[in-house]
């Protein structure tokens, strides 16, 4: 009998650790599933969906009644990269707040290298050269009329810019191998060599504007009382809960700073660009979750770079001088540029796009705004402002009068102040009133 017992006792605590083997899975149960191209393709990074980055599938635009496109303008965003130095260093802050969480054990090292701050991936070598792939189909008659006229590159004729930088100088040669590839003279595959020309980072108020503005990089981008204030707002209502949360699920301690959470969404979007991966540093955060940090991305490019502050609807004013000056100088006969090649960056852009007036959300970014309010946002980085996104301007003859057209990511956009999309020339340096010519030193202050 005692033998008897001694086993029934043995199975009675066997059964008891099983059980609660079973149920102590160290938080995993609480750890979030995400399709890394779901996410993707619901803008929530600046990765852009593979259907329209690398698609053929392209149909050429039709021209206006009357009308013939007579000059390209692009500005675009470089393509994908590695982390830059100070998100490297928050991933290196995140790998030892997270050792020794059990749920992070497999995953929680940083596997970004340092030294190869914002540089191209091989991706964001592909993306640009599909951009200029793309070019090609969708104006194929202008650039059958360019290379019918000149024979060959010309690079009076086609211009190459690029920030100086080598992730945009990069961007730009792989979008003129897209443009150009099968028409020059080099090797098997007769590459064409372009010219890409870059004005030093210090000079350059068209590309690297924000560099170059004491006023702003006193009172904008850095010592901005404004967003400040929603910053904090933003960390009290909306990064705290979330630290909170993750503390209690995954037995954090000391507790985690709700300053961390931001670098836990960097950190989940690049393993989803790196490595293709939801299971690391996106499984600790929802869908919603998600949206939010996104949108606080957003937020800070509103207000310090977009229509947060009255000094951003300035700052693009040397790219619309330039611009507007190129354009003349085609319509008077003393230039034979027809286009104007620039890769720069996000804040190139939307400086450039705020200074119009143009990809306006309805109503403030400010950090009480709704997960419903913030899902119906049209321009965010996620959907406008994306690794190697595109803006055109179209510069077409007409029997009335030369118009303008707006593209981005090749969806017109309507000029706030013009009548339709194809907006008279006349109408739009209006428009544009004396921030054509304008004294950048002036407008930032600089000594």
């Amino acid at each position: 009998m005692q033998s008897y017992d001694n086993l029934y006792s043995f199975f009675i605590l066997l059964f008891y650790f099983y059980n609660l083997a079973l149920c102590q899975d160290n938080g995993t149960s609480n750890l979030y599933q995400h399709d890394p191209q779901d996410l993707i393709s619901k803008h929530y990074f600046v990765i852009e969906p593979a259907e329209t980055a690398f698609t053929l599938n392209i149909k050429p635009i039709s021209y206006p009644n009357k009308c013939e496109l007579k000059q390209l303008h692009l500005l675009t965003r470089h393509g994908s990269r590695y982390p830059d130095i100070p998100n490297t260093l928050a991933f290196d802050r995140l790998a030892k707040i997270f050792a020794n969480v059990s749920v992070a054990k497999n995953w929680y090292k940083n596997p970004f290298p340092l030294e190869r701050n914002y540089q191209l991936i091989p991706r964001g070598e592909i993306e640009p050269y599909y951009d200029g792939k793309q070019s090609f189909l969708r104006y194929n008659q202008f650039w059958k009329n360019y290379k019918k006229i000149t024979g060959r590159y010309d690079p009076e004729v086609v211009k190459f810019q690029a920030g100086a930088y080598s992730r945009c100088g990069a961007s730009g040669m792989a979008f003129s191998e897209g443009l150009f590839n099968g028409d020059g003279p080099l090797d098997t595959c007769k590459n064409q060599p372009v010219y890409v020309w870059n004005i030093p980072a210090n000079e350059d108020n068209i590309i690297e504007m924000y560099n170059n503005c004491l006023l702003a990089n006193e009172t904008v981008i850095n010592n901005n009382p404004e967003f400040d204030e929603q910053n904090y707002i933003f960390g009290n209502n909306t990064l705290k809960p979330i630290a909170d949360r993750m503390t209690n699920d995954y037995g954090i301690y000391p507790p985690l700073d709700p300053n961390v959470v931001p670098s836990i969404y960097d950190a989940c979007e690049f393993w989803v660009l790196f490595f293709n991966r939801t299971d690391t540093w996106c499984s600790l955060l929802s869908e919603d979750d998600i949206i939010k940090l996104a949108y606080r991305v957003d937020m800070i490019g509103y207000y310090k770079y977009s229509y947060g502050n009255p000094l951003n609807e300035q700052i693009g004013c040397v790219y619309y001088t330039q611009l507007v000056n190129s354009v003349e100088s085609y319509l008077n006969g003393s230039s034979i540029m027809v286009a104007d090649l620039k890769n720069g960056h996000a804040h190139t852009m939307v400086s450039v796009l705020t200074t119009l007036g143009a990809a306006k959300n309805p109503y403030p970014l400010t950090a009480n705004l709704t997960l419903s309010q913030i899902k119906q946002l049209k321009y965010t980085a996620g959907k406008s402002i994306y690794w190697s996104s595109t803006m055109y301007f179209e510069i077409y003859t007409c029997s009335d009068s030369p118009k303008v057209r707006l593209v981005l990511n090749f969806e017109p956009l309507l000029i706030p102040g013009c009548e339709s999309e194809y907006c008279k020339w006349s109408t739009f340096k209006k428009i544009l009133g004396d921030k054509i010519g304008c004294d950048f030193n002036k407008l930032c202050k600089n000594p």
